[in-house]
């Protein structure tokens, strides 16, 4: 790992912007961590950064809010900054405002990196706990502890790649139905039911992002999100 400090900005003080800057803290470097609705023009300097971290979740102004950042990063050309999006696995089911912020991002900015993120699991975020006692479908696992995002963000940030687009999922994934009913158990709330079979569809791999930056899964089976 490089021990040179950078300069970091994370837009976006949710789940995952809070952990990575507390992460990226401990190694030394200078971290600005906002929420989108600060009012950008009145933090000079926030934009003048190493690497910068869009973490924002999609809402009705996602693109002009993408749109905006690219437009405020540009206006620095002394710096070359490392962009990094956080996007979704929804990628692969034709949402329309995830691909349309995939596109903007590599329009506005080719070098992009960008992570399509499974479903963010781990700590208080409990696969099961809010269906708990309804009945829905079940179907394959997507899930990512948080741990590993931010691992995998800090990697990004230290290989300084640039122009990826990588799966961000634990290599090991398993049924809604297996994972709900161990955490009922686990966690004593009722128990979510089940109808019809389970759908088989082409699970996403993160062996790419393994390969090119090494990196090693902590939480590689979705089954020990919670030991």
């Amino acid at each position: 790992m490089s021990t040179k400090k950078k300069k970091i900005a994370i837009l976006g003080c949710g789940w995952v912007g809070k952990a990575l800057k507390e992460k990226l803290e401990l190694q030394g470097h200078e971290v600005n961590c906002l929420c989108r609705d600060v009012n950008m023009d009145t933090l000079i300097g926030f934009y003048n950064c190493d690497a910068l971290v869009i973490a924002v979740p999609p809402s009705d102004e996602y693109l002009a809010v993408i749109e905006d950042v690219y437009f405020s990063v540009s206006l620095n050309e002394a710096i070359d900054t490392q962009m990094i999006f956080l996007s979704s696995t929804s990628f692969y089911d034709d949402d329309k405002l995830i691909v349309e912020a995939e596109e903007l991002a590599k329009i506005k900015d080719p070098d992009t990196v960008i992570l399509r993120l499974a479903g963010l699991m781990g700590y208080d975020r409990i696969a099961g706990k809010y269906t708990s006692g309804k009945t829905i479908k079940d179907g394959p696992t997507n899930y990512v502890h948080r741990d590993d995002v931010v691992g995998i963000i800090e990697s990004v940030i230290d290989s300084r790649i640039k122009d990826k687009i990588f799966n961000v999922i634990a290599p090991i994934q398993s049924t809604k139905k297996e994972i709900f009913r161990q955490n009922s158990t686990k966690f004593s709330f009722d128990e979510t039911h089940f109808k019809g079979e389970t759908k088989v569809v082409k699970a996403h791999s993160s062996a790419i992002i393994c390969d090119v930056l090494g990196y090693e899964f902590s939480k590689k089976d979705v089954k020990n999100f919670w030991n």
